[in-house]
């Protein structure tokens, strides 16, 4: 067996919290209590849910919002309409989906279905190679095959029937399928490795293992920032240079002014899959890459495109990109101090089915608990995430010269994905990364009777 004897050292260390722990819950606690304490709260978090996606819709099917909304954003009431049947479908699809979705999961956890996983991934361990090691990586292999089963349907449906139905969707079948098969190549590349690796310092690395797990994690997602734009997005994008002169001027002239070192300009075939349009900067260490969707460059004016450009190196230079960096390493590191805290407590693994304290049994367990934390937290990180998309806003403004080529790309932006421009103040905190359009516009001073030329000068 790999487990050591550090491990097993760890776990005695830590029995006393576990007594701690059965003191703070009392002796009338057992494990199926806690099973159903879990039920309970993530029953709860879907009635939360479900009450602010049913204030949200209330909130934008308002017939006087809509109104105004028209009125200061210059939508056509045909346009609208088809916006909120869009909406509409969404919300009802969302509404099914999470239903059935969290349904197939307690019921799943009910009926002792990690147990049964983790009974299985142990029979294979003994039958191929006995560790602990690899039971848990049978165990997550179990887990990510069921998970990925069970949400097929619903992943089919969106792109097929939702996407479909309101002239979204541009991807193949066959596409569909070879992009979930290069998916999970990438999972077993490059998630096996780190896995096992972070199984084995929780075996071997005594009471600090959270310490080298959390280093070890951190050094892997700056490895795939560093991968993903020269071997991981190829993989699923075709990219080729900008050829519209105009559209690569304004570029290089926004960049220059701005002071950011681009290591190219290209255009990722998005239409493949869809007709949304978007465009980022990646890389990391020196020069970034700037990609602009073919279906951002195909629905704007050169000058749209390169404020919406200028929106996001706003975030590059505001340093929004190195404070969000940031704050995930720091926020990994207490997420994993966390977890070694919880690391002893039996009663939580037998409460879902699991024979006792194990690396892959720990990572699981606690990331069901931690989900219901993370949703209540949710409102924090959308709020300085919304505050950095206003001050790229206001950014992009300042060094385009005026902020109505930003607000006539944004209308763009959302004409051609028919976005709802309201959303409820409540139902934006929890969900959305993005202001509502109207705000950002209202923020900006949009006027849309008037557009005033763009000026990017390379001073």
């Amino acid at each position: 067996m790999i487990a050591s004897g550090k491990f097993d050292g760890l776990i005695m260390e830590a029995s006393l919290l576990d007594t701690s722990s059965q003191m703070i819950l009392g002796s009338g606690w057992d494990p199926k209590m806690i099973l159903w304490l879990f039920v309970s709260l993530r029953l709860g978090q879907m009635a939360v849910e479900r009450f602010l996606s049913t204030l949200n819709r209330s909130y934008y099917s308002s017939a006087d919002r809509q109104a105004q909304a028209r009125e200061l954003l210059g939508i056509s009431v045909e346009d609208m309409g088809k916006t909120l049947t869009y909406s509409n479908d969404k919300f009802i699809f969302s509404r099914v989906a999470g239903t059935l979705s969290l349904a197939g999961t307690l019921a799943f956890l009910i009926v002792g279905g990690l147990g049964r996983l983790e009974a299985v991934a142990k029979y294979w361990s003994q039958n191929t190679f006995d560790s602990d090691l690899v039971t848990g990586l049978y165990f997550f292999g179990l887990l990510g095959a069921v998970s990925s089963i069970f949400s097929l349907p619903f992943d089919y449906y969106r792109t097929f029937v939702l996407e479909q139905k309101h002239g979204f969707n541009r991807q193949t079948r066959k596409g569909f399928l070879i992009d979930r098969l290069k998916g999970l190549a990438i999972a077993v590349v490059l998630g096996g490795p780190i896995l096992s690796l972070l199984l084995w310092l929780i075996q071997v690395a005594g009471t600090w293992w959270w310490l080298y797990a959390w280093i070890a994690v951190s050094a892997f997602s700056i490895l795939t920032a560093w991968l993903y734009p020269t071997f991981l997005a190829p993989l699923f994008n075709k990219f080729t240079p900008v050829t519209d002169e105009a559209l690569k001027n304004g570029i290089e002239l926004l960049a220059k002014k701005v002071g950011f070192r681009t290591a190219g300009i290209s255009i990722m075939d998005a239409s493949q899959r869809s007709s949304h349009g978007n465009a980022y900067f990646t890389g990391v260490f020196g020069k970034k890459r700037i990609v602009l969707f073919d279906t951002l460059v195909q629905a704007m004016a050169p000058s749209q495109v390169v404020a919406v450009l200028a929106h996001e190196l706003g975030h590059f230079k505001l340093h929004h990109v190195r404070w969000a960096l940031i704050r995930g390493v720091l926020a990994t590191g207490f997420i994993f101090y966390l977890l070694s805290l919880c690391l002893p407590m039996t009663i939580f693994y037998q409460s879902f089915g699991l024979n006792g304290v194990t690396a892959y049994g720990a990572l699981v367990v606690f990331s069901l608990w931690f989900g219901i934390l993370d949703f209540a937290l949710q409102p924090i990180g959308n709020a300085i995430s919304r505050r950095n998309e206003f001050a790229a806003d206001q950014f992009a403004s300042d060094h385009i010269g005026n902020s109505q080529e930003l607000g006539s790309a944004l209308l763009k932006l959302r004409e051609t994905s028919a976005g709802m421009p309201l959303s409820h103040p409540l139902f934006s905190a929890f969900y959305h990364s993005h202001p509502p359009l109207l705000e950002r516009l209202l923020a900006l001073g949009y006027t849309r009777d008037k557009v005033q030329p763009m000026t990017v000068s390379p001073s």
